[in-house]
């Protein structure tokens, strides 16, 4: 197994693996063409590692930096933006092993602070992850996670 940046978010094997989770999750896109470009436009912001086993894609996560604000402090969170693993390589420790690296990531840059919006079949996984509902950031949909890393 080897884990790799993604630098090119148009690149074959991320654009197949982008594909393959979106149908998953029941979304699409009508123009993916248009969505990696703007992916690419962001790769200064947003942040992407793949794991791979060979050439095959494992899962990826993506990951960016967000501030949260108001007249009275602002405070810097590493976000989860993105986190799949193919179906056949589930349960044997990737997902874990991609939110630590995304986690060691904004530790290294001295961000102790995570979150992420957490769809109702996942919240278990994030919970062994360390995370907990934000009682602070709130959103109608999803629950928001955060943890102090």
């Amino acid at each position: 197994m080897r884990d790799v940046y993604v630098e090119d978010f148009e690149s074959e094997l991320f654009t197949a693996a982008f594909k393959k989770y979106f149908c998953e999750i029941c979304t699409s896109s009508r123009n993916w063409d248009m969505l990696f470009r703007q992916m690419n436009a962001e790769k200064d912001t947003t942040k992407a590692i793949m794991r791979l086993d060979g050439n095959t894609m494992v899962g990826f996560i993506m990951f960016c930096e967000i501030e949260l604000q108001c007249i009275f402090f602002a405070e810097k969170f590493g976000y989860i933006r993105e986190l799949w693993v193919d179906r056949s390589y589930r349960r044997t420790g990737h997902a874990s092993h991609l939110m630590h690296l995304a986690e060691q990531y904004f530790l290294d840059r001295k961000i102790p602070q995570m979150a992420l919006k957490a769809v109702p079949n996942s919240e278990e996984f994030y919970r062994r992850q360390g995370y907990s509902v934000s009682e602070v950031i709130v959103s109608e949909s999803n629950a928001i996670f955060t943890k102090k890393i």
